[in-house]
């Protein structure tokens, strides 16, 4: 169903209830008058009932006509009190009640869509009916303006540290891996100013390191093995910059301090689980000299 279609709808529903409950008293109060005005109706139809009745029976003609008049006599006593209970001839005119329910009826449909013109936005509706679904084209490209207006945002509140952590993951998503370790780099430098937990710290550096080593077509040395030191000087039990450090070690033939890192590494791990067991290969593998190469992303 078309989403302006359902705007209106629901914005109908909501008239009418409103209308329904400020109608009912009204129309209610009407409908009492008229049933309070004909009760003499009905009184006048019973008197006549009863007469007809009496006439019916065999009675003696002083009989009936005391029978007659003390049914007269009822007849009048009933429309007295009637009458006494119903209100003035002007307040009980159904004219009088409806009156408001009518006024109301057309006035406030008016007022609410005079309140709607001039405080809504009666274009957002012709927008949503002109909506085209996101097709996955359409979607790539607003992500891509997303992440740009973050960064564009970052660059007027460099303090945000949830920003550029968001936006080095993103740019890790579109593959942009220089971007990536840049934001990974100074969401590193806005944590450890702001005193963050360790356990962030090094893993924004371990995740810099990551980058970088994406970047420069999977060389570990240098920057990225200072990202490492450092990531583990501050928690040395970071799952992702133990297995890095153990590739970079087995790499450039430090096996040891590859068994090192990976043995450290493999109790962080889940038993039996595929990174494991790969981790456990990899590390029989170094006594038969060949350095495998542990993953890189699979581990945060």
């Amino acid at each position: 169903m078309n989403p302006v279609w359902i705007l209106w709808s629901v914005a109908l529903v909501l008239l009418l209830i409103t209308l329904a409950g400020l109608l009912w008293p009204l129309l209610r109060d009407a409908a009492s008058s008229e049933v309070d005005a004909s009760a003499e109706t009905r009184l006048r139809r019973l008197y006549r009932a009863q007469r007809e009745e009496l006439a019916r029976q065999a009675l003696a003609p002083a009989e009936h006509q005391q029978a007659i008049n003390e049914l007269q006599r009822r007849l009048l006593d009933e429309i007295d009190h009637a009458a006494a209970a119903r209100p003035a001839p002007m307040a009980e005119g159904a004219w009088l009640k409806r009156a408001p329910a009518a006024v109301l009826s057309v006035l406030l449909p008016v007022a609410a869509l005079g309140l709607y013109l001039q405080v809504g936005d009666p274009r957002a509706a012709a927008t949503l009916a002109q909506a085209q679904p996101d097709t996955h084209a359409g979607k790539g490209i607003d992500a891509d303006a997303m992440v740009a207006r973050l960064a564009e945002r970052l660059q007027q509140t460099p303090d945000d540290l949830e920003g550029w952590m968001v936006l080095a993951r993103s740019r890790e998503v579109q593959e942009d891996f220089d971007a990536a370790s840049q934001a990974y780099g100074r969401a590193a430098e806005l944590a450890a100013r702001q005193q963050a937990p360790v356990e962030l710290q090094a893993r924004l550096l371990a995740d810099r390191a990551d980058a970088l080593a994406s970047a420069r077509g999977g060389s570990l040395d240098g920057p990225v093995q200072a990202a490492l030191d450092a990531a583990l000087a501050l928690h040395p039990d970071q799952p992702k910059a133990l297995a890095l450090a153990g590739t970079a070690a087995a790499r450039r033939g430090d096996r040891d301090a590859a068994r090192r890192h990976w043995q450290r590494l493999l109790p962080l791990l889940e038993p039996d689980s595929d990174i494991a067991l790969r981790l456990q290969n990899d590390i029989a593998g170094l006594d038969g000299g060949a350095p495998a190469a542990a993953p890189q992303r699979a581990t945060r």
